[in-house]
């Protein structure tokens, strides 16, 4: 029986060393919890600071999901580095992924991103956040490494595109948080509703055990930092 134990796996991508990223792993060390961290060796800028080119995020998380240790099972929790307050456990976070009706579960977000045109293909529109955001993520190895069999790392690459066409072609393999159970994109959301105290975060009727600051103004970030 012990074959079939899930173990969390909690990873982020950075190629540079970050004050947010510090700041996670505080909360990391506080919680005597473990953190990979995947990409450094890069040392360049990626993403808003860099020139948008995202494709590392797919390779090291394929990279990550092959080495052998990682068993099917498995529990793959994933979030950016560098715009993410992390207020939660991995034990609360692992309850509540468990709780979910999917083997892969994104975090969401008020608008389309990168392609608006696919607005339309979503099915839930009379949500907050009807859209998948890719910063944040949680999923069973063997579901995560059958969506990124096919990938072939180009630097240029958008993974929020990527998983967006993997959700809409297959809908019986991944979720969205639609109720911020684990997950809070903020693009489009009044920061003033969101109140951050001890290390909880509330937001309306949910509270997210992730915030994530999404958008190319990173500066908001402090706003909660500084709390």
């Amino acid at each position: 029986m012990t074959d079939l134990i899930q173990t969390l796996h909690y990873i982020t991508v950075a190629t540079k060393p970050h004050p947010v990223l510090e700041d996670i792993k505080l909360h990391v060390n506080k919680n005597k919890e473990q953190l990979t961290i995947l990409g450094l060796h890069e040392n360049r800028n990626i993403g808003w600071e860099g020139n948008a080119n995202f494709g590392i995020k797919l390779r090291e998380v394929q990279n990550y999901l092959n080495d052998k240790r990682i068993r099917p099972q498995d529990i793959i929790l994933l979030t950016d580095a560098y715009d993410i307050i992390y207020c939660g456990s991995l034990k609360e976070i692992m309850k509540r992924y468990l709780d979910m009706d999917k083997p892969i579960i994104f975090g969401c977000e008020t608008k389309c991103h990168p392609d608006k045109d696919k607005s339309s293909l979503y099915s839930k529109l009379d949500v907050e956040f009807p859209y998948l955001n890719s910063g944040m993520y949680i999923g069973q190895a063997w579901a995560l490494r059958y969506c990124l069999s096919d990938y072939k790392y180009n630097d240029a690459d958008d993974d929020q595109r990527f998983w967006t066409h993997k959700f809409l072609n297959y809908p019986s393999l991944i979720g969205l948080d639609y109720e911020n159970t684990l997950f809070l994109n903020t693009e489009g959301v009044n920061l003033e509703e969101i109140i951050l105290k001890n290390d909880v975060a509330s937001y309306k009727n949910s509270n997210p055990q992730f915030i994530h600051i999404n958008g190319p103004d990173k500066t908001k970030i402090n706003n909660f930092r500084n709390r």
